[in-house]
């Protein structure tokens, strides 16, 4: 953490955690990293005390008191920091009964891809919302709302955007580049997802053939490089390391989940997909999940017994039947799933694929 943003407004004084009932106060149950400074950075701007937990289940327990108890207090959960404690945001709902505690929460999963139906799931169960993007020009731009949100819920006034960016620029704030979300920033000033749809819309899809086997809506990789070699004025080094970023954030994968992007004759798709934003994530979680569903059962490989699982290939039948989808938009809809942490291969080896692996449910 910079040395800079352990220093306190002049108006905030030193407290214990969730101890504050009346002062403005943001509690962080978020990985350390550059969203977790850029996002205090900026409740310190605000005069809203940013304080740490940590990602336990008895940390969580005690957060939906100290969200009761105090009325000018609000909190930030990222879902993979919390996963040794809570496996998924199902979880954590069910650790926080009250609605008006979960409305305090602002979910964050700055490490994935997040689509509008992700965020849609989030407010279903009352969480204020569900954010990916947390670096300085999302916080200046007000794009997500998440400052007005806290200001909303502090009794404090909305932060004028220029004055959010002196703060940064005074507190040295200068923006991730290392990290996927923020290679993606520098490169092209979007943020992943709308550099995904980006390429979605702008570099052609259609059914291609390998070795007699064809694969429906798709692209090439090296057709991918050059237009974004072209469209971002980069070199095709970074191009490729643009692709890599996406992919690394689950919004590109190769048709077979084979190779890494590339800069070749090889065929990607991208998580984009009108039909399966159109599908309700938490209804399909429970009708797939419940007898209706994908059989589960104890299943034998190489001599080993993995109890109460599924076929890859067989939720993939599933989906296409219920939602009238093709094979690798079921696959897309059941790694939206996979996002949550609400499906997982039996070794933790991969996402959702359609071929003969073993999934399983993941518990609350």
């Amino acid at each position: 953490m910079r040395t800079a943003l352990c220093k306190l407004p002049h108006n905030i004084t030193e407290t214990s955690p969730m101890s504050l009932t009346s002062a403005p106060t943001a509690l962080l149950c978020m990985p350390p990293g550059d969203a977790r400074d850029t996002l205090r950075a900026a409740l310190m701007a605000m005069n809203v005390l940013p304080q740490d937990i940590l990602p336990s289940r008895s940390e969580l327990g005690k957060l939906a008191q100290a969200l009761h108890a105090g009325s000018r207090t609000v909190a930030f959960i990222d879902l993979a920091g919390m996963r040794h404690a809570l496996p998924h945001h199902l979880a954590l709902a069910a650790l926080l009964p009250q609605p008006e505690a979960r409305k305090r929460i602002t979910l964050t999963r700055t490490q994935q891809g997040l689509w509008p139906s992700d965020r849609a799931w989030a407010k279903e169960l009352d969480f204020a919302d569900l954010v990916a993007q947390l670096d300085a020009a999302s916080l200046e731009s007000q794009s997500q709302g998440v400052l007005a949100w806290v200001a909303e819920h502090t009794g404090l006034p909305a932060l004028p955007r220029d004055s959010l960016a002196r703060y940064f620029s005074a507190m040295q704030i200068k923006g991730d580049t290392s990290s996927p979300r923020g290679l993606i920033r520098k490169a092209t000033g979007l943020t992943a997802e709308a550099l995904c749809t980006e390429l979605a819309s702008n570099v052609k899809s259609l059914s291609r053939v390998y070795r007699l086997k064809s694969y429906p809506s798709c692209f090439v990789g090296s057709e991918a490089v050059a237009w974004l070699g072209k469209q971002y004025s980069v070199s095709a080094a970074v191009a490729i390391e643009l692709g890599g970023a996406l992919q690394a954030l689950g919004l590109l994968h190769h048709v077979v989940h084979e190779h890494a992007f590339a800069d070749a004759a090889l065929f990607y798709r991208t998580a984009v997909s009108s039909d399966v934003d159109r599908i309700n994530l938490a209804a399909t979680h429970r009708l797939l999940a419940s007898s209706q569903g994908v059989q589960v059962r104890d299943r034998l490989y190489h001599g080993k017994t993995y109890p109460a699982c599924f076929v890859g290939t067989d939720a993939v039948d599933w989906v296409c039947k219920q939602f009238k989808l093709r094979r690798h938009n079921a696959e897309t809809l059941l790694n939206r799933l996979h996002a949550f942490n609400l499906i997982e291969h039996v070794k933790q080896e991969h996402v959702v694929k359609d071929g003969l692996f073993f999934y399983r449910f993941v518990a609350k």
